[in-house]
Order: structure tokens, then C-alpha cells, then sequence
């Protein structure tokens, strides 16, 4: 176990992540009233969506009734412009936001032959991940409708 020393006067923390002072765990002597040997704890993470939120360490609480300091979690929403910096480059169709890089649309392509080839009916479901990896399974016919439109955007984004 680690332990924190803490001073309860100035509310300053002396040290870190030390083992305790003693052997045996007693408190040690000429050790000021205000000076606290509190043990290390850390809070389970909770879980949490990461296309949509992120972990921060909330500030330790430091216990000296109970002798720990406890460091927490919390989930907070990001913000626009972090969602925006983790989301891959996209075109949205149909509610889903398809991955426009080449190594994407190259799949796509490839999944469009599958579909073609094998004969399956319009009525048949496939699925498709989107850019941030979430599955969407839809009719042939819905795949094969958001492939034109996925093909003419990006042929539009290629001679622009």
C-alpha cells in the first residue's frame, strides 16, 4: 500500500506515494497533530461511451477522520470541437456517418461486389460499421442506395 502525508493546517500535501513511515504501522513519534499518514485510494473507473465522453480525475479528498485519500472519477461530455477532433473524416448518409478515406471507400467497394455477386435479395440485411466503428445493419436495398450516394460524394470530393 502507499500512503499520502498531508498537513491539515495548510492543507498541503508533504508526499506521495510512500510506503508507510513505520514498521509496524504505529504513528510515528514527534510526528505534529496536523500531519496525517493517509492511505492511497483509488476509486474503480466508471464506465463510459468514448465517442462521447471522456475521463477525468476529479480532485483526491483527503479523509484525515478516516485516515485516506481517495482519488475519484468522473465522465464529462465532449465538447464540440473535441468530437469534431476525433471523429474521422465522413460523409453522413441515412443517419450514418461513412468513413470517406480510401482504405474505406476501397472496403465499401469490395462489400458492394459481395453483395452483388452472391446474389442476395434486396429484402436481406447486411451490416456496416461507420466511421467511429458503431454497427448499422440495413435491407440490400438501403446498403446498396447509400453506396451511390457514399460514390458521389466522394467522386465530388476527388474532382473538387
Amino acid at each position: 500500500m502507499k500512503y499520502t502525508t498531508y498537513n491539515s493546517t495548510t492543507q498541503e500535501v508533504i508526499v506521495t506515494g510512500r510506503p508507510y513511515p513505520t514498521a509496524d504501522g504505529s504513528r510515528p513519534p514527534n510526528l505534529a497533530d496536523d500531519i496525517h499518514i493517509l492511505e492511497e485510494v483509488t476509486e474503480a473507473k466508471p464506465t463510459y461511451d468514448s465517442a462521447t465522453h471522456k475521463l477525468v480525475k476529479d480532485a483526491v479528498n483527503y479523509d484525515t477522520i478516516n485516515n485516506s485519500a481517495t482519488t475519484s472519477w468522473g465522465v464529462v461530455a465532449l465538447s464540440a470541437e473535441e468530437l469534431a477532433e476525433r471523429t474521422p473524416p465522413h460523409v453522413e448518409i441515412s443517419g450514418i456517418k461513412y468513413d470517406v478515406s480510401e482504405t474505406s471507400q476501397n472496403a465499401l467497394t469490395r462489400m458492394m461486389t459481395l453483395v452483388t455477386q452472391s446474389g442476395m435479395l434486396d429484402t436481406d440485411e447486411v451490416a456496416v460499421k461507420d466511421c467511429l466503428g458503431a454497427s448499422h445493419t440495413m435491407t440490400v436495398s438501403a446498403f446498396k442506395a447509400d453506396l451511390i450516394n457514399f460514390g458521389l460524394f466522394c467522386y465530388t470530393q476527388f474532382h473538387s
